[in-house]
């Protein structure tokens, strides 16, 4: 399988029109058989397309967002179903925030070849930031089938805490994709303490979107990377591909072989000893 995680860096986002034209040529070149955008992108896209006023802080600007964001997630979600069915590929069509029950959800979409909904993630670990801003948190980390893989979503600050991708593994999951968004500068750094750690503790691969993009007095710059056991990847780095920050995308071929391989001679997840911690975790506890 062929993947491509996408920063939105060089990406004409002035209209609806220009952006799918430049997101459609760049993954028609790379030929993706998954395609991976980052958190925030709707907002990004909103506010650059003239859709949503930018307020004087990232904090103001998302509850912004939030007030007006039904007909705007329409159209962006439509958008990337059509453009998902128009390459026959899979699409994580980076988040949204979206209303439920009353409350509000900082949620991923990812469209299957036919363009239609295959997963809907909300995310599970907030940021202070995004609870201040009124956001509630998702309770499920189900996966979803894209052959021959399982899959699963992790979304922004979910992949800084282990039990994320340990229930994703232990479900199964092959391809964990990761919509990110990490400020730029030195602490775009801080991937390698969340999806690398990850994909070394569970054997899967990741495919990690990370937004390149001003919102309001926040900017952000990771580089968007392709993530593997270390055994299976060039130098035993751990990145098939790796950006640097503003890359626009980065494209890997997943050997699932090798990584079967690997899993076969050392299983980590089944080298897992609950007893040890029985002590600590007492039965009614």
């Amino acid at each position: 399988m062929r993947v491509t995680a996408l920063s939105l860096a060089s990406i004409n986002l002035s209209s609806l029109e220009n952006y799918r034209s430049d997101i459609t040529a760049l993954l028609k070149k790379s030929r993706a058989d998954l395609a991976v955008l980052p958190a925030y992108s709707s907002l990004l896209l909103g506010i650059s397309a003239g859709v949503i006023p930018t307020a004087e802080s990232f904090l103001k600007t998302l509850k912004t967002y939030m007030a007006r964001h039904l007909a705007w997630n329409d159209s962006y979600l439509d958008l990337h179903g059509r453009i998902a069915r128009e390459l026959g590929i899979y699409m994580a069509a980076g988040t949204v925030i979206e209303s439920e029950m009353d409350s509000l959800y900082h949620t991923a979409y990812c469209f299957n070849p036919q363009g239609e909904t295959c997963l809907r993630q909300k995310q599970t670990h907030l940021t202070p930031l995004q609870r201040s801003a009124g956001l509630s948190r998702g309770e499920e980390l189900p996966l979803f089938d894209l052959p021959p893989f399982k899959a699963g979503i992790l979304i922004d600050n979910d992949a800084r805490h282990p039990e994320t991708g340990r229930i994703l593994g232990l479900q199964g999951a092959d391809i964990v994709i990761h919509c990110g968004a990490l400020p730029e500068g030195p602490n775009c750094w801080r991937r390698a303490a969340g999806m690398w750690s990850q994909v070394q503790q569970n054997q899967f691969w990741a495919v990690e979107a990370q937004l390149s993009g001003n919102l309001a007095d926040e900017k952000f710059g990771a580089g968007p990377a392709v993530i593997g056991p270390c055994e299976i990847t060039p130098g035993k780095s751990g990145y098939l591909q790796i950006g640097y920050p503003h890359t626009a995308e980065v494209t890997a071929d997943l050997d699932q072989a090798a990584r079967r391989e690997l899993i076969e001679k050392y299983p980590l997840l089944k080298l897992l000893n609950p007893p040890a911690y029985s002590e600590i975790y007492r039965e009614g506890s």
